[in-house]
């Protein structure tokens, strides 16, 4: 038998054995809870994950489940037919894509109370396929030290000769300049649009290159003055330390205010045809259409939010404002999606009948 000291000896043992089995037995559970945490595939074309990010960020906080991510420049709607199953939640900066997905069967019906009952139906897919999260303007920046407000006026007036070798834009294929060039098409009728978009091309000072800030630099270099870009890169550039020259340098002025008013960028998200976690989907895009969603929307992107109630970001309210636009409000021509995507075809033709991508 042992000894009353040897069994004193013991003790310690029994209890480091007992830790150990109760370590191993949490490391055990920790394992499983992990490999039980249900992942949300999430496929966008918004390529700046640093305004995304923290919108997904927040709903793994609030449901508990990872969000992936691919994210891609351009070609969505092809990689949404080519891999059907990849993802859940389809994320576009161009809502007219998603359109397209849409009359090509690769999106589900949301069905979600929550969103129809907060986004108006302006915001909404008629088929209740997406809904749009927010929105931008697509406007006129200019040089300040070359271009006086009053110069300007509309998209129209950028086709007339006094812009001769005047305008700089990235390419007309792009999806921002396919969707703004579809507009013209929907809002003045083919024969003006093609007008408008030849005439644009024809005061090109460069061959269209670059992203929407390279078009902010060219105009900072003098090598241009003016260009057509979305509205929330002003404030973008002015937080780069290495871009805020570019900022400085440029004013940006609301076309068409005195007539049917300023397009919008629409970006947007719906539910794949083939999503595996349905409510998981559901409930990402629950979270965006919320009060708190929109507000991070907002405050992320400095863009406008699709709620009425939610105010615009106080640096587009400031820019808004050296035109005389009262909280950040400005005049909408207001395009449904619908006629934007049939628009699309006979807008690439024209792009490439009049070669507006070519060299100067």
């Amino acid at each position: 038998m042992p000894t009353r000291h040897a069994a004193a000896r013991t003790q310690p043992n029994r209890r480091l054995i007992a830790r150990s089995v109760l370590l191993v037995l949490a490391a055990t559970l920790a394992t499983g809870a992990m490999a039980q945490q249900r992942v949300l595939r999430v496929i966008t074309d918004r390529t700046d994950q640093g305004t995304l990010r923290p919108i997904l960020e927040a709903f793994e906080a609030r449901s508990g489940a990872k969000v992936e991510g691919v994210f891609m420049d351009q070609g969505l709607v092809n990689r949404l037919e080519s891999r059907p199953t990849e993802a859940d939640v389809v994320i576009s900066k161009d809502a007219e894509l998603l359109d397209i997905a849409a009359q090509r069967g690769l999106l589900d019906v949301i069905g979600s109370k929550k969103i129809n009952d907060a986004v108006p139906a302006e915001f909404r897919d008629a088929g209740g396929r997406y809904f749009v999260d927010a929105y931008r303007a697509r406007i006129i920046f200019y040089s300040k030290a070359r271009v006086k407000p009053a110069d300007l006026s509309s998209y129209e007036d950028l086709a007339t000769p006094k812009w001769k070798g005047r305008i700089c834009i990235r390419s007309g294929s792009h999806d921002y300049n396919l969707a703004l060039f579809g507009m013209f098409f929907a809002s003045s009728g083919e024969a003006k649009a093609k007008e408008v978009i030849s005439g644009i091309a024809a005061n090109l000072a460069r061959a269209p290159k670059g992203n929407d800030r390279e078009q902010a630099r060219a105009i900072f270099e003098g090598r241009c003055d003016v260009a057509l870009m979305n509205s929330y890169y002003h404030p973008m550039m002015a937080a780069n330390d290495e871009q805020k020259a570019w900022a400085d340098s440029v004013g940006v002025y609301f076309p068409n205010q005195a007539g049917k008013g300023t397009f919008i960028m629409r970006s947007a998200a719906g539910v794949t045809k083939n999503a595996a976690n349905r409510d998981l989907a559901i409930g990402l895009l629950e979270y965006m259409a919320s009060k708190e969603g929109q507000q991070l929307m907002v405050d992320r992107t400095r863009q406008w939010s699709v709620l009425p109630d939610i105010k615009a970001h106080p640096l587009m309210v400031k820019l808004g404002a050296e035109q005389g636009l009262v909280d950040g409000r400005f005049k909408i021509d207001f395009i449904p999606l619908a006629q934007i995507a049939g628009k699309r075809e006979e807008v690439i033709r024209l792009v490439s009948e009049i070669r507006f991508d070519a060299e100067r």
